[in-house]
């Protein structure tokens, strides 16, 4: 039987917000407060390509390694689903060169960002290079059991985290720094 010769390490789908937040340190206490475990901190620089529907990414971070990362999702405030591939990369400068080729570059994106979880919702707390300080939370919909019960979460952390209508955020990083992209 043939095998493919790509590994695709991550697939599923979220429930996502993004929100501007002005402190990043109380953004943290607070979700501390709640409950949630640190996962780790890391450097991650996104590069982005010009690609005719969803978005596409190659990720290289300081604790994972490079991944390809294809998703789906609209630009919506509100909370939206994201339908997402991640898949291992080797080599991502011969990658990034091919994608570039194929599709042409898009931007990047260099950020620190903190992992933190909490009842099966990621929270990211994010320093993004040119472009602030942000909070994202990701529920994760295959492990929780429907998106209404993912979307209650998602509004306790809006909530206790202060975030205002007008701090919510539609697209990607590379949309903020490149708005043609994606």
């Amino acid at each position: 039987m043939p095998t493919s010769a790509i590994e695709i390490v991550g697939s599923g789908s979220n429930l996502e917000l993004k929100a501007r937040i002005a402190d990043l340190d109380a953004a943290r206490e607070r979700v501390r407060a709640l409950g949630a475990d640190l996962q780790g901190a890391e450097h991650q620089v996104d590069q982005y390509y010009q690609v005719p529907r969803g978005r596409m990414k190659l990720r290289q971070s300081s604790l994972d390694g490079a991944h390809l990362i294809v998703y789906l999702r609209p630009n919506d405030v509100s909370a939206r689903v994201s339908t997402f591939h991640r898949l291992p990369v080797d080599h991502p400068d011969d990658v990034s060169d091919t994608l570039e080729a194929m599709f042409g570059a898009g931007s990047t994106v260099d950020k620190e960002r903190e992992v933190w979880w909490w009842n099966d919702v990621r929270i990211h707390l994010d320093r993004v290079a040119g472009l602030g300080t942000f909070v994202e939370f990701e529920a994760r919909l295959d492990t929780i059991d429907d998106q209404h019960a993912a979307q209650r979460l998602v509004d306790q952390l809006t909530r206790q985290l202060g975030i205002e209508s007008s701090d919510l955020i539609s697209g990607s990083y590379g949309e903020m720094t490149c708005p043609t992209t994606a």
